[in-house]
C-alpha cells in the first residue's frame, strides 16, 4: 500500500505539473478552449453557459496556476486534505467534460496538455480515469500521509510558485508564449507542413487546415511564395485599435521590400469599416478563425514568411521596426 501511495503521489504530482505548466506558458489557447465548451454546453445544457465567456481567460489562468500549484502541494505532502480534496474536484471536473468530448463528439480536442501533447477524446478520458483512481488513493489515505513540518516554508514556497505563474501566464497575454507547440511555430515551412512526410505518404500532415481567400481568387498558394506580412485579425469587432497607427507606420516604413496583407476572419463590410476607419492601405483576405487564432494569440498579430517559411511572429504589443523585419526575412 506504502508503494502504490508513492507512484500514485508520484503521477498524480508530475502529471498536474506537467499539464499546468503547458496551460501557464500559453493561456489564451486554453481560454480559446474553455470559450469551445461553453459555447457546447450552452445549446446543448444550459444558456447560462454563454454568460461564462468573457471570464475564459480568467478561468485559465486560474486553473493552470492551480494545477501546478496542487501538483507541487501533493508532492510536499503539504496540506494533505485540503489538497487532495482540490485535486478530487478538479478531475472529477476533468472527467466529466473528456467523457463529454468523447460520447458527444463535441470538442474533439480538450486541451488536456495544450498543443504539446494531443491526444484523441478517448484518450484524454481514459487518462482522467486513471488519475482519478489514484488522486482517490491519496484522498483515502489523507490524514495519515500528511507531513505537518515546515508547513510555514512550504507555504512560502507555494506562494512564490503562484507569483511566478501569474508573471508567466501575464507574459504570455502581453506577447506571445515563450515555447510556441503549435504547428505554425517559427522555423515551419508551410509548404512542407501541409504535405504527407515522404518517408510515409499515409500518415497526416502537420497542417491540414491552411487556406486563404478573398473575394474573387484562392490567395492560399500565393500566400506561400515570396516575401510576405501577415497581418492576422481574427475578429474586427475584438481587435486592439490602439495599435493600428504604429502598424501603419511599420507598413509605410516597409515600402515594396516585402508585401503587406491582412487576414481576417471576420465579413468583408466588417474588415471593410475597419480598413477606412485605421487607414489601413492593404489588400486583405478571409481565412477561417480557428486557423488564425492557432497562428498567433494576437488580434492583431503578425507573421513573416518567407516563401512559407515562418520567419517571426510578433504581439501587437511588439510590433518590430521595419529594419528588424528585412532582418528576419534575410536570415
Amino acid at each position: 500500500m506504502k508503494l502504490l501511495n508513492t507512484i500514485a503521489r508520484v503521477l498524480v504530482g508530475g502529471l498536474f505539473i506537467f499539464s499546468g505548466l503547458i496551460k501557464v506558458n500559453d493561456p489564451v489557447g486554453t481560454q480559446i478552449k474553455l470559450e469551445e465548451y461553453f459555447t457546447v454546453f450552452a445549446v446543448d445544457i444550459a444558456p447560462f453557459f454563454e454568460s461564462l465567456k468573457p471570464a475564459a481567460l480568467f478561468l485559465s489562468v486560474l486553473l493552470s496556476t492551480l494545477e501546478i500549484v496542487l501538483g507541487i502541494a501533493v508532492l510536499l505532502k503539504y496540506r494533505e486534505k485540503l489538497v487532495t480534496t482540490l485535486l478530487l474536484v478538479l478531475i472529477v471536473f476533468f472527467t466529466f467534460l473528456t467523457f463529454y468530448s468523447a460520447y458527444f463528439n463535441k470538442v474533439t480536442d480538450c486541451g488536456c496538455f495544450g498543443d504539446a501533447i494531443k491526444l484523441t477524446p478517448w484518450e484524454s478520458f481514459t487518462k482522467d480515469i486513471i488519475l482519478l483512481v489514484l488522486i482517490l488513493v491519496l484522498f483515502v489515505k489523507r490524514k495519515a500521509n500528511e507531513i505537518t513540518t515546515g508547513a510555514k516554508k512550504k507555504t512560502i514556497g507555494l506562494a512564490v510558485v503562484v507569483v511566478l505563474c501569474l508573471a508567466v501566464a501575464f507574459n504570455a497575454i502581453k506577447h506571445l508564449p515563450v515555447i510556441d507547440f503549435r504547428a505554425y511555430k517559427v522555423g515551419t515551412n508551410i509548404n512542407a507542413a501541409i504535405m504527407p512526410p515522404a518517408d510515409d505518404p499515409t500518415q497526416v500532415p502537420k497542417i491540414t487546415n491552411y487556406a486563404l481567400w478573398g473575394d474573387e481568387s484562392d490567395f492560399t498558394f500565393e500566400s506561400l511564395q515570396g516575401k510576405k506580412v501577415l497581418l492576422i485579425i481574427h475578429d474586427v469587432e475584438k481587435t486592439d485599435l490602439e495599435s493600428y497607427p504604429e502598424l501603419n507606420s511599420m507598413i509605410r516604413a516597409l515600402g515594396y521590400d516585402v508585401e503587406v496583407v491582412a487576414i481576417t476572419a471576420s465579413s468583408g463590410p466588417q474588415f471593410e469599416a475597419l480598413r477606412h476607419q485605421e487607414q489601413l492601405a492593404i489588400p486583405y483576405y478571409y481565412s477561417d478563425k480557428t486557423l488564425l487564432k492557432t497562428m498567433i494569440r494576437s488580434n492583431p498579430g503578425l507573421v513573416l514568411m518567407n516563401n512559407g517559411t515562418i520567419k517571426g511572429k510578433w504581439h501587437y504589443n511588439d510590433i518590430p521596426a521595419a529594419t528588424d523585419i528585412l532582418e528576419k526575412v534575410a536570415q
